[in-house]
């Protein structure tokens, strides 16, 4: 890390906080001040997180780049209810499986989708947020992600930048916030690294052209 002083820190929670997924290069949160009790929430027309307060859990939220923005878009989980606590079997203190997507939207411009997740309470600990799931080229006809799908059954001819990794929180930090954000967006290829993780900010900020539309819903976990 940038400071010798949070790498042995890092060491020491690395087994609470989990293992990242195959092309994870960011840290999982370990404690270094006290925690937030609330988080910040980016949307797609601002490059910075910490500008907008933190939206309402338990609500869906859909905004875009374009004219497009009046077009219905919805996204549920039968594993989890948003703005309620994600089960253990999809977290590090269970069977670590990622949890069943589905959406709603019909577009001609569609020509693909991208997903997002990431726990926006990391950034008082680790001073960003944390990624757990970067997923890219999710075909334009594709209306759902299994359960237990990543490494297994990804939609087939999506990428998976960052494997899904469940939420690991660090004990004692409170009820952490896990955003899943799905974009709908204009082209069917993106010139990302699957290298590295996207955060949502610097996602919406670099491909702000090619998103029509987002919409997100929230997952909570306390360890």
């Amino acid at each position: 890390m940038r400071y010798h002083f949070l790498s042995i820190v890092l060491m020491t929670f690395l087994v609470g906080c989990g293992g990242g997924g195959a092309h994870k290069t960011s840290s999982p949160p370990v404690p270094a001040s006290s925690p937030s009790s609330s988080a910040t929430v980016s949307s797609v027309s601002s490059s910075s997180s910490s500008s907008s307060s933190l939206s309402d859990a338990s609500s869906m939220t859909s905004t875009s780049s374009s004219s497009a923005s009046s077009i219905p878009f919805t996204l549920t989980s039968n594993s989890f209810t948003s703005g309620e606590v994600i089960p253990v079997k999809y977290t590090c203190d269970g069977s670590k499986i990622s949890p069943q997507l589905q959406w709603e939207i019909t577009s001609a411009e569609i020509q693909s989708f991208a997903l997002i997740v990431e726990d926006l309470d990391a950034i008082a600990i680790v001073g960003h947020p944390y990624v757990h799931w970067n997923v890219y080229h999710i075909p334009a006809d594709v209306r759902q992600i299994a359960e237990d799908a990543s490494l297994r059954t990804m939609p087939l001819g999506s990428v998976e930048g960052v494997n899904y990794e469940g939420p690991c929180p660090p004990p004692g930090t409170g009820t952490h916030h896990y955003f899943f954000a799905l974009y709908a967006l204009n082209t069917a290829k993106i010139a990302v690294s699957t290298t590295r993780p996207y955060e949502r900010s610097e996602f919406e900020t670099q491909f702000a052209n090619a998103i029509i539309q987002k919409v997100e819903i929230t997952g909570l976990y306390t360890r």
